[in-house]
């Protein structure tokens, strides 16, 4: 009968499994953190075009329509002159 015996030596692999797993886990948490701030971040509001700037001095003017005729038909005119002066850029 023959008796055969394995001698294995291991060699300390859990440390550095063990520092992988953590290294692993706060990198999972920075891109949480940084995906969920992105997604809530507000963006920097878009420039009005030309028409709408002049849209909004029309409204303003006729709301002085009544209360103020002169300066109604000012921002009137005035509009009208911004959208000819910048729409032909």
């Amino acid at each position: 009968m023959t008796t055969n015996t394995l001698q294995l030596t291991s060699t300390a692999t859990a440390p550095a499994v063990n520092s992988a797993l953590r290294e692993l886990a706060t990198a999972a948490a920075n891109l949480v953190a940084a995906v969920s701030a992105s997604l809530f971040q507000k963006s920097a509001p878009r420039a009005l075009t030309v028409f709408e700037e002049a849209e909004q001095v029309r409204l303003m003017a006729e709301s002085y329509a009544d209360t103020d005729p002169g300066f109604a038909a000012d921002l009137f005119a005035a509009a009208d002159r911004h959208e000819i002066q910048h729409a032909a850029k």
